[in-house]
């Protein structure tokens, strides 16, 4: 089944390059259960903030499952004034739910940044090349990786 986003706005999913090979790395079904899950925040017309398990510190937390947590930085109505997409950045995927004190503060700053990259975008063009050079995953792409 096709899922139609009801608003005009997309949702977007960026992959740290560390974060898709550890996605790799986990077996079929733990990946399909992430996959699932982003798919079913892209494809939603509500904001992908509603989805957030709990804030640490800059991280957005997903959940995937029972066990699985997933280290985010959520950025909503980008760009200002012309608000047309919101972005999920995966920093790195907690398949145990441990919440490694480590990683969280490894991830962290980096959550920050992309927070500032994303919101010095002032019009749609730059979010769009943004969003191609980052190999960002629309809906549709993350229904085609789950088929």
């Amino acid at each position: 089944m096709s899922r139609v986003p009801l608003s005009d706005e997309e949702t977007y999913v960026i992959f740290a390059a560390e974060t898709l090979s550890n996605l790799q790395s986990l077996d079929g079904s733990k990946q399909q259960q992430i996959l699932s899950r982003l798919l079913d925040i892209a494809a939603s017309a509500n904001l992908p903030s509603q989805f957030r398990h709990e804030t640490i510190g800059s991280l957005d937390i997903l959940t995937a499952g029972d066990q699985c947590r997933l280290y985010t930085k959520i950025v909503e109505n980008i760009p200002e004034g012309n608000a047309t997409y919101h972005l999920i950045f995966v920093l790195y995927i907690d398949d145990k739910h441990e919440y490694n004190q480590s990683e969280l503060a490894t991830y962290d700053p980096l959550a920050d940044s992309f927070l500032s990259v994303a919101t010095s975008m002032d019009d749609v063009e730059s979010v769009e090349d943004y969003l191609a050079e980052k190999n960002a995953l629309s809906a549709e792409d993350l229904e085609d990786l789950l088929s």
